[in-house]
């Protein structure tokens, strides 16, 4: 899983590194900014099923045709209500008419997302190189397509539909793994009773969902309305150093919620060891990730953005040291799924969202660009503290 991300980053992110130089900061400011305000809506398509998902594939695997079929048809619908409020959110705020062309077709990746229940299914399996072949062959196309609108200055809108052409090939290639497997799709079905429980198990975690993806994306959604797109851009330069090292907190829960969960089952003290293991590394990995970030920021921006994009130095400083928050979280996340405390999740998901939104109101007009990189920093690292807060509050004991 490791080896097949690290390629598909390295490509995609020396492409996105050429796609912001060809832009500029202005229309590379338009593209993030774009991205970042159907992401505020990306909390409706999963219908916060996909944790709870793998749970359950994981404790049934017998149950898997029903449990995908299910699964299938709750994420269409929830891929169908994620892209009208993503268009109806464009005509209520006040666009250019432009941008909201932009947002319309962005919002088309919601309709291609609800395939990813086999993405889930092979996490739950501990056969992740399927996902991983499937995003090979998907990061592949999409760069060649990016360098032939580039070489040939098509621009911003052909860019947008092959982001939304992304989520296409990664479903063919999930497709073809579970086919490949011996598996038939065909073998999937509904059941009206396992989607009311999945429903009632999920309702918290959409909400969550949606404090997840508002503090991920808000401070560059903001950074527009008060700073301009330019501005977008020259943060989400920085943004994208640091948001391309995301995928290793989740490949660590990946391979490692599925030993979480069976040994909750059979041994307490050995659940507990693992759980110890998992927070040590997932801090010590966002420790080694930020610090050589922090040094060489500015030859990092130099070499793959250019001068154009010297101000985003500072930002990256800054920016860098998020993973450290940002990764406990999602470890923290992992943990209280496990034990069913999805209440503590949307909890904290909200206080972090009111956080990182206050702070970036205060912020941004202050200090500008390194304000909002700030705001995020410190909600990032105010999600343990919330976690630890809510757990004691509820006197359940923390693990050792």
């Amino acid at each position: 899983m490791f080896a097949g991300q690290i390629f598909s980053l390295l490509v995609s992110f020396f492409i996105g590194a050429w796609v912001a130089r060809y832009l500029g900061p202005r229309d590379y400011g338009i593209i993030s900014y774009v991205v970042a305000f159907v992401g505020l809506f990306s909390f409706i398509a999963p219908l916060g099923i996909d944790s709870i998902l793998n749970r359950e594939l994981v404790k049934f695997p017998e149950r898997r045709d029903v449990l995908l079929g299910t699964a299938l048809r709750l994420k269409m619908i929830g891929g169908g209500l994620a892209f009208v409020a993503a268009i109806l959110a464009a005509f209520l705020i006040r666009t250019a008419p432009a941008i909201r062309l932009l947002i319309i077709l962005y919002s088309f990746i919601f309709i291609f997302q609800a395939i990813n229940v086999i993405y889930i299914f092979f996490q739950a399996q501990v056969a992740a190189k399927n996902n991983i072949q499937a995003q090979l062959v998907a990061t592949v196309i999409s760069s060649l397509l990016k360098i032939l609108v580039i070489v040939s200055s098509l621009g911003m809108i052909w860019l947008i539909i092959i982001y939304v052409l992304d989520t296409f090939w990664l479903g063919w290639g999930l497709i073809a793994a579970y086919k490949r497997n011996g598996l038939s799709i065909g073998a999937w079905h509904f059941d009206a009773l396992l989607a009311k429980n999945l429903w009632q198990n999920a309702w918290p975690l959409i909400l969550a969902g949606a404090a997840a993806f508002t503090y991920i994306r808000i401070d560059q959604v903001m950074i527009g309305w008060i700073l301009g797109e330019t501005a977008v851009g020259i943060y989400a330069a920085a943004v994208r150093i640091v948001e391309g090292l995301y995928f290793i907190p989740n490949i660590i829960s990946a391979s490692l919620f599925p030993a979480l969960v069976n040994a909750k089952k059979t041994d307490a003290r050995l659940y507990r060891r693992r759980l110890k293991f998992f927070y040590i590394f997932i801090l010590v990995c966002a420790v080694i990730l930020a610090l050589p970030i922090f040094i060489f920021s500015g030859p990092i921006i130099q070499f793959l953005f250019g001068e154009a994009y010297a101000s985003a130095v500072p930002i990256l400083r800054i920016y860098a040291w998020s993973c450290v928050g940002l990764f406990l979280g999602l470890a923290l996340n992992q943990y209280l799924i496990t034990e069913n405390k999805i209440r503590t999740v949307f909890i904290t998901n909200f206080l972090t969202v009111f956080i990182n939104i206050g702070l970036n109101l205060i912020l941004i007009p202050r200090l500008f660009l390194p304000g909002a990189a700030l705001a995020t920093l410190i909600s990032y690292l105010a999600i343990p503290f919330v976690v630890t807060f809510f757990q004691r509050f509820e006197n359940v004991a923390q693990p050792d």
